[in-house]
């Protein structure tokens, strides 16, 4: 069996063996590297949604032309009645405009999120990560209980993927033609996904449960009962967090 091969199926069923022969704070390289993927996809994930949530809208919106000048300003009294200060006055003041791509334009003002909160939740993790370690009267490094939450990301990939395949057969044959009917549409269709979607989650959290507590025992050179313990109180809060969210 190749090498590769080997280590990854050693870090899938064994994750205490997999850090035993790589000591999580010497691979603080692939966790950064690991947490900077994710963040990618994610940004990438949600640009795939937007155009997804485009594509089921057929409709328009009527809303202000940014090209028309106030009212208040063309109303009062003219110095240069030619100046092009005045252009925008014969401009209509609204505007047709197609729903689709402004609800892409919508989601992609939110892309700010996969930069900003994977590296923000990886140093969280890391710091939880180290005070469990600590209160089981471990000896962890810091950096080596952030190496661990950045491995930690890997079954996120599972639950990213498995998330946008679902919205996407969800919303494959909807079209929305009301966009006073959008918000009701989209939660009729996301209602036979939801299931699939808490089941994505949970397998998402015990396989992470699984990693951290296996790489915390090592790291921190506990029992990997305490470790277990240690890493199932916080994991479970975020996951019913996000359940209720």
């Amino acid at each position: 069996m190749a090498p590769s091969v080997d280590a990854l199926r050693q870090f899938v069923v064994s994750p205490r063996a997999f850090f035993a022969e790589r000591p999580p704070a010497d691979t603080i390289g692939v966790s950064v590297v690991l947490v900077v993927l994710f963040s990618g996809c994610l940004v990438g994930g949600m640009l795939m949604l937007g155009s997804i949530l485009a594509g089921t809208v057929d409709a328009t919106v009527t809303m202000d032309n940014p090209a028309h000048t106030p009212s208040s300003f063309c109303d009062q009294p003219r110095d240069d009645p030619d100046s092009p200060l005045y252009d925008g006055c014969d401009e209509p003041e609204t505007v047709e405009r197609d729903a689709g791509p402004l609800l892409q334009e919508a989601v992609t003002e939110y892309t700010w999120i996969g930069i900003v909160v994977p590296p923000v939740l990886w140093g969280a993790a890391g710091a939880v990560l180290y005070g469990a370690g600590r209160a089981a009267g471990g000896t962890p490094s810091f950096g080596g209980a952030l190496s661990l939450a950045g491995w930690a990301t890997i079954p996120e990939f599972f639950r990213l993927a498995v998330g946008l395949v679902a919205i996407r057969l969800a919303l494959v044959d909807l079209t929305v033609t009301d966009v006073d009917q959008l918000e009701a549409a989209m939660l009729s269709a996301f209602a036979p996904i939801e299931p699939i979607l808490l089941v994505a989650s949970l397998l998402t959290a015990a396989w992470q449960w699984q990693i951290l507590s296996g790489g915390l025992a090592e790291e921190a050179d506990i029992p990997w009962r305490a470790a277990a313990a240690g890493v199932a109180v916080p994991l479970g809060l975020f996951v019913l967090f996000n359940t209720v969210v």
